[in-house]
């Protein structure tokens, strides 16, 4: 297991979460996956206990009176998304559907991060890009020195970050951009 680095002392993301909201000092006793990063303190409204990890692809979320509890809820939630021969769907358990990609088990409740590919209504991509999208565009075509980062760093994103820049680009070609952006190409 990993710890989050903003609870490993000496690092410089601890000083700042100190600085900011001191977490409680605990060590995590359940026998989480290597690569599982890991997470608690005190939730903010209300003060309650969590502890939060990160399974590759997942995240799981325990709360409880203390940490050791909210680590023992997050555990045995853990332990039933392994069991469990999941049936994946895009809506939560009795919530909203999600369009994102994002996946719910309709028997243990675990969460997939990107199960399916994004649900996009019918007709999207027939508009100007918005000032955003223009920026991501120039960003992803523009700066070679940043692509090249970001296929060492995220190799498995690749494909899909060239998908949107070709995306892009073609909606720009064909629709231009809104009003609001300034300048142009």
């Amino acid at each position: 297991m990993r710890i989050a680095r903003h609870h490993q002392q000496g690092t410089q993301e601890h000083r700042i979460s100190e600085a900011l909201h001191p977490a409680p000092d605990y060590r995590p006793t359940c026998e989480w996956p290597e690569d599982c990063t890991v997470q608690w303190g005190h939730g903010l409204v209300p003060a309650v206990p969590f502890f939060e990890a990160f399974p590759k692809g997942t995240f799981i979320r325990g709360e409880g009176t203390d940490i050791a509890e909210a680590e023992r809820n997050a555990f045995d939630q853990y332990l039933r998304h392994v069991a469990c021969d999941h049936v994946w769907g895009r809506q939560r358990p009795g919530g909203e559907l999600y369009t994102n990609g994002a996946a719910f088990c309709r028997k243990c409740g675990g969460f997939l991060a990107r199960k399916f590919p994004p649900l996009r209504p019918s007709g999207w991509w027939r508009k100007p890009l918005s000032s955003m999208e223009v920026w991501h565009l120039r960003s992803s075509e523009g700066n070679a020195e940043l692509n090249e980062i970001m296929d060492r760093k995220y190799p498995e994103t690749r494909e899909s970050r060239r998908l949107t820049a070709r995306q892009l680009r073609l909606r720009y070609n064909v629709f231009g951009m809104s009003g609001d952006e300034e300048g142009g190409e």
